[in-house]
């Protein structure tokens, strides 16, 4: 098997790899929150206030640092929320506004990395640091779900077409610091630094009431919505304590993390309570994990996430209504703010999201199959934070989901380079409000998530207990010699589509593996992910979602000891899904699935011994229009 000679890695290289991969919208699972710190977790449900071996673990609990060792770790996977909502007669009651609207997001894709470094400077003190999505919140629904047409001057309304959604971001950086007290106890504490990116749009509806209705829904019409990207900065504290007990057979752990208190979104002042106002709430936990014998761990925590006392994120919004809504000179008593003007968004006490404070579950396992080979399993559950009453904002951020499935592995390709994977199954979880839901009616909000997910750790002085939970046995699975895998995101292109006018740029990704022969030929096959375009012609829209499994011949000239170019060929077996409306009614939905052609160009680069970068074309060459991929990643050879 290859190994990697850390000795003739350049760390400036590691990092400016790290650092390319950052700036990414992330998405969250337990509210907004992500699921667990870094992808190891993650494939153990997200525990790790007792447990923690890399180096993304100190974000769960800063006392883990005593344990990860001298390593660092680069991660990234691809999140994938699949989200529906509808309001007024679309979510099954008529609205007296004429609201109408239900859609999917556009939004199905997004990149999540992760990295981290940490080194002891003595035998007791640790430092380190990690960068990772705190979580975030994005939709992107094709139908304005709040436009209207049944009230008075409707024509003030958003118009059907105009797109609405937001997109919030928020990256953590904890800088830590931890120190072992003895052989029983362990502390931490880190200074978190936070960033926080936001935009919304197409909220242009709200902005119209006080015009139509005489009503002041918001304090500041002007910073509502369509003012592009505005970004938050801030910082707070994360403390964590670790107990071994029963000869480490036993681990107990503390974690706290104070309120970040952020800068404000002064372009939407007229959104978020407070004038912009969206600190990071306050959470802590507890953790256990057990070892009944040295390579199996189980592990749980149980966190509370108070998103209550933010008040952007838990200050009620509009409620179950009464009154006459076509009548301008009735007060609608569902919109605090047309009896308290300090509801209204943007002031102290402004409408928010109406998040309760959320409890997180929490339970993993991993059992060491051999030297090489770790697997884990695990769950998690959080209630969703939405309360029913309180959808009609929400449908904008439906972080509705309750159940996560996670199942993970660790391969260990040298002494030095660690490879872990996971996948993670959010099952969906619906809700529904109760009947008049003030201005829309009803509200109805859905979604499931999937998430994969790989990262690269590497080992430079392992942790005290890292090489013991691998197991003893050696390795006895398939000789990976020569064989690689990878992870390619970009773009796709959908062209030369028949119609009007043609939507067909889409997010995109692909997950491949491959034999190589030599150093000019290998045999790759992989699952694609061309995503969707949107076309029209007249009152026709066609949506057109594919998926391809591809199989080919890859071609490489190497330029250089590092560098090559690469050519491919071979097919893929396309699945689309076709759906053809005319007007609002459904008029076809089909499969056309069959083999294509596949071909293409890149480049690789030898970034270390076992690792590439990649960067590739290709084209899916369909009879009524050809599909293009763009896309650029890593491959791991094992």
């Amino acid at each position: 098997m290859k190994r990697m000679n850390l000795g003739h890695v350049k760390m400036k290289a590691l990092l400016a790899a790290m650092a390319v991969t950052q700036a990414s919208v992330a998405l969250a699972t337990n509210g907004y929150f992500l699921p667990g710190a870094g992808y190891r977790s993650q494939g153990m449900g997200g525990v790790g206030i007792a447990y923690g071996r890399d180096s993304l673990s100190i974000a769960a609990n800063p006392a883990n640092i005593v344990n990860t060792g001298m390593r660092g770790d680069l991660g990234f996977g691809v999140f994938n929320p699949e989200r529906y909502a509808a309001v007024g007669r679309s979510a099954g009651q008529v609205s007296p506004f004429g609201f109408n609207n239900g859609a999917e997001s556009d939004s199905r894709y997004f990149i999540v990395p992760e990295m981290g470094v940490t080194m002891p400077l003595t035998e007791e003190l640790h430092v380190g640091f990690a960068v990772l999505g705190n979580g975030g919140m994005n939709t992107n629904y094709p139908v304005n779900l709040f436009n209207y047409t049944g009230a008075p001057n409707s024509a003030k309304g958003p118009g059907k077409d105009k797109k609405i959604g937001i997109d919030m971001m928020q990256l953590l950086v904890p800088v830590t610091v931890g120190y072992k007290v003895n052989e029983t106890n362990s502390v931490g504490a880190a200074l978190v630094l936070a960033e926080t990116r936001f935009r919304a749009y197409g909220l242009g509806a709200f902005k119209a009431f006080d015009q139509i209705l005489n009503m002041t829904i918001t304090s500041d019409p002007n910073h509502l919505t369509d003012q592009g990207f505005d970004y938050s900065y801030g910082a707070g504290v994360k403390l964590g304590w670790l107990g071994n007990f029963l000869d480490d057979k036993l681990t107990v752990g503390l974690a706290y993390t104070s309120r970040t208190y952020m800068t404000k979104f002064d372009k939407y002042r007229g959104l978020f309570a407070e004038q912009g106002g969206f600190d990071i709430p306050e959470n802590y936990g507890i953790g256990i994990t057990i070892k009944p014998k040295k390579n199996l761990v189980i592990s749980a925590d149980i966190s509370r996430i108070n998103y209550a006392k933010i008040a952007s994120i838990g200050n009620r919004g509009m409620t179950t209504s009464v009154g006459d809504y076509t009548d301008p000179s009735v007060q609608v008593a569902g919109i605090p703010s047309t009896t308290d003007p300090t509801k209204e968004l943007g002031n102290d006490e402004g409408m928010g999201f109406g998040w309760k404070n959320q409890t997180v579950y929490k339970v993993g396992a991993q059992y060491g199959v051999n030297n090489r080979l770790q697997i884990r399993a695990g769950y998690n559950y959080g209630k969703s934070p939405i309360q029913d009453d309180q959808l009609t904002f929400n449908v904008l951020a439906p972080a509705t989901v309750e159940s996560h499935y996670t199942v993970g592995f660790t391969y260990k390709a040298s002494d030095e380079l660690e490879i872990t994977g996971v996948y993670l199954y959010a099952a969906p979880n619906n809700q529904t409000s109760p009947a008049n839901q003030n201005i829309v009616g009803k509200a109805y909000a859905g979604m499931h998530q999937n998430v994969f997910g790989v990262s690269l750790g590497w080992v430079l002085d392992p942790g005290p207990h890292t090489a013991e939970e691998y197991g003893d046995g050696d390795w006895a699975g398939i000789n990976f010699t020569n064989w690689y895998a990878g992870l390619g995101i970009g773009q796709s292109n959908y062209r030369d589509f028949d119609a009007t006018s043609v939507s067909g740029r889409s997010e995109a990704w692909k997950t491949y593996a491959g034999y190589q022969f030599n150093k000019y030929l290998a045999l790759e096959g992989g699952y694609v992910n061309l995503n969707d375009m949107t076309a029209r012609t007249g009152t026709t829209h066609t949506n057109i979602a594919t998926d391809a499994w591809a199989l080919g011949a890859l071609l490489s000239y190497p330029v250089t000891d590092t560098f090559a170019v690469t050519a491919k060929l071979g097919a893929a077996y396309m699945l689309a899904d076709v759906k053809r409306k005319t007007g609002s009614a459904l008029t076809v939905r089909s499969g056309d699935d069959g083999y294509e052609p596949n071909y293409g160009v890149g480049i690789r680069y030898a970034l270390l011994d076992n690792v590439d970068l990649r960067a590739e074309w290709e084209r899916f060459d369909r009879s009524n229009m050809n599909i293009d991929l763009l896309s650029a990643g890593l491959a791991v050879k094992f």
